[in-house]
């Protein structure tokens, strides 16, 4: 649980400085997600933030239990609105369960973590900048 709640400080740390961030994504090329559990739900994240508010429904497909009780769905929602256009640019660690690397939004760099568990849902997601 402690994951989870890192998850929310940080990423209500990360909407501030997106909120104040302009501009175009500095050109950062968009890197190919791996077809894992992992991979699948990274690649769905980043198509979430785009289509901000995502229905409870979907989000209990996507999200653990665990993880939707410390960030409820209109927390998650409104998080996730301040990344539009967030896109992976680097992988540096691999694994079917869990991914480590770089995206970028608005010009803005940020260290991205996810994991999921045994069914396959998101249990852990660190956007930092």
């Amino acid at each position: 649980m402690r994951a989870v709640r890192v998850f929310a400080a940080v990423l209500a740390a990360v909407s501030i400085a997106v909120a104040g961030c302009g501009g175009g994504d500095g050109g950062a090329a968009a890197v190919a997600v791996p077809d894992s559990p992992a991979g699948k739900q990274l690649s769905w994240y980043m198509d979430a933030v785009n289509r901000t508010p995502v229905a409870d429904k979907e989000l209990k497909e996507h999200l653990s239990e665990t993880f939707l009780k410390e960030v409820p769905p209109e927390e998650f929602n409104r998080l996730a609105k301040t990344l539009a256009g967030l896109k992976v640019t680097e992988l540096t660690e691999v694994k079917p369960d869990a991914l480590k690397g770089k995206a970028s939004a608005s010009g803005q760099e940020y260290k991205t973590e996810i994991s999921v568990d045994d069914a396959g849902k998101i249990d852990y997601l660190l956007i930092t900048g």
